[in-house]
């Protein structure tokens, strides 16, 4: 027999040797798949007879609970097994369909003409073509860039004049003008940018005594805050008339969130609240030390002559309940509430949680329309009157067919009850055209706070966080009035530093914010 030969049958051999080790080991895994198969099916078993046996033990403990009830003349009441998650008979109306068009592309404006503008020619003394010196000029072309000058600080120097009295010796100097702070080193500009840049632009003070320094002036954090409280103590009369100002109005939204505030002396923190109180034109904001309902009716006034009275438009916090005790306070739901249980429920009831967002979403519709079509208060509650209650009818009809398929414990179930519980205050926007439909407004007001809070994380004390809301109520009143908060206040803090020695009759009207809006154009 050849080499070749006797190579090719080795080689043949041990392919054929390890295809038979190959059918060996599939045999054992097999051999192993059915003894776990086997471990499987008896764990099942055993699995199947404690099931049996706890439902006849459950079975027993219902029945000996049924003679127990039945002993005491008490009802008796059996699970109620849930229905299928499928669609209602009862349809809420389609949407309108969607503009077409898609989003509109941005266009870059021209820049605004009452900025300053610095000219710089470029001179051109040949042709670009040929190189020719025998040119003509022309009206040049205009390039225009928006550049940007860092704020600079400077030192107002004020040189009082001083005299002698030839006649009685007597020296005399010159008085100071109104200043914000007398005897500081910071004038009513600086404090003004301080105050602006911590509850307009949500700067913590460590960061604004950090672009300080690279400007070559140090200031300590405690000197930033003394700064600041002063300002806000400047501001208290202003935020008093605003307070006033917006009790006079009978319709108020109110929201609130928790902040962190630290205790002096102490180690942590505890929970306060910062509370919005805002209606068209106005953002009041209130901080207590816990969310005990109890700071708000202090703030309301709740049992005194001075009592504020009107629509309150709120979430269904509990702790907002003392509120509406004596009846004086009128309390009006929100419907993005509502839908938000409705929501919550999509995970475990997808088809009828749908629906429910269907009915609320058909509820705004007509608020849609009538903020198109820009109607008056009386305008939208006839239009209210005329579409939404018959709407309202059918949705509630849907709540009642809807509610019985669920159990007490589902999300499906609670957003129905919301509902119902709630039906009253989410039913009020049909008694008065200004009423709105959702708290969303007190909610985007809130929402200042929120970004402020990323940023300085906790107010240093209570008194720290009272001040903190004064500022708030006067900087986001200016931003919600179009006006530019760092002008108001540069021009206001000096005038309020005469107070309480100058009792100029009016003063305090002309400064609010909505009074120097109308005796001022510095305008956002």
């Amino acid at each position: 027999m050849s080499t070749l030969e006797t190579s090719t049958e080795a080689a043949l051999r041990e392919r054929l040797e390890a295809t038979e080790r190959l059918i060996e080991d599939a045999r054992e895994g097999q051999r192993m798949a059915h003894r776990m198969l086997e471990q499987t099916l008896e764990q099942n078993r055993v699995l199947q007879e404690d099931v049996h046996r706890l439902t006849v033990m459950v079975e027993g403990l219902q029945g000996q609970l049924e003679e127990l009830l039945r002993a005491k003349g008490l009802p008796i009441q059996r699970p109620r097994k849930p229905r299928a998650d499928k669609p209602s008979k009862l349809k809420p109306p389609p949407p309108r369909p969607k503009k077409t068009g898609g989003k509109r592309k941005p266009r870059r404006e021209p820049l605004p003409e009452h900025l300053e503008r610095d000219v710089e020619q470029v001179p051109i003394e040949h042709c670009a073509a040929c190189s020719s010196s025998d040119v003509e000029q022309r009206e040049p072309e205009v390039v225009e860039k928006l550049e940007y000058i860092r704020a600079h600080l400077r030192v107002r120097r004020l040189e009082l004049g001083v005299v002698g009295c030839n006649c009685c010796d007597t020296v005399s100097t010159a008085p100071l003008p109104p200043l914000a702070v007398p005897k500081g080193n910071m004038g009513a500009t600086m404090l003004s940018w301080l105050a602006y840049a911590k509850c307009g632009l949500h700067m913590p003070l460590a960061r604004i005594a950090q672009d300080l320094e690279h400007q070559g002036v140090t200031f300590a954090s405690s000197t930033l805050c003394d700064a600041i409280g002063h300002v806000a103590w400047l501001l208290e009369p202003i935020y008093d008339r605003l307070v006033a100002m917006l009790f006079a109005y009978d319709l108020l939204q109110l929201d609130g969130t928790g902040i962190k505030v630290l205790q002096p002396g102490e180690k942590g923190t505890h929970r306060g609240q910062f509370a919005v109180w805002c209606n068209h034109e106005i953002s009041v904001y209130q901080f207590t030390v816990s969310k005990h309902g109890e700071h708000l009716a202090e703030f309301l006034g709740i049992g005194g002559e001075r009592q504020y009275v009107g629509y309150l438009v709120a979430d269904a916090a509990s702790n907002m309940n003392v509120l509406y005790a004596n009846g004086l306070i009128v309390e009006c739901g929100c419907w993005f509430h509502a839908r938000s249980k409705f929501a919550a429920a999509r995970e475990s009831a997808p088809t009828k949680a749908e629906e429910g967002i269907a009915w609320i979403a058909a509820l705004f519709e007509a608020e849609k329309v009538s903020a198109e079509l820009g109607e008056t208060a009386e305008q939208r509650l006839a239009r209210r009157k005329r579409d939404t209650v018959p709407l309202l009818r059918q949705f509630e009809d849907w709540l009642e067919e809807t509610q019985p398929m669920f159990e007490p414990d589902e999300d499906m179930y609670k957003a129905v009850q919301y509902c119902k519980n709630h039906k009253d205050a989410l039913h009020r926007f049909l008694d008065d055209g200004r009423i709105p439909m959702t708290n969303n407004l007190s909610e985007r007001e809130l929402g200042i706070i929120g970004r402020g809070r990323k940023n300085y994380l906790f107010a240093g004390s209570d008194e720290g966080a009272k001040r903190l809301a004064t500022l708030y109520t006067i900087v986001r009143t200016c931003q919600r009035l179009g006006i530019d908060p760092y002008a108001y206040l540069c021009d206001v803090l000096p005038r309020l530093s005469t107070l309480p020695v100058n009792r100029e009759p009016g003063l305090l009207g002309r400064l609010t914010p909505q009074a120097w809006k109308a005796a001022n154009s510095l305008v956002l």
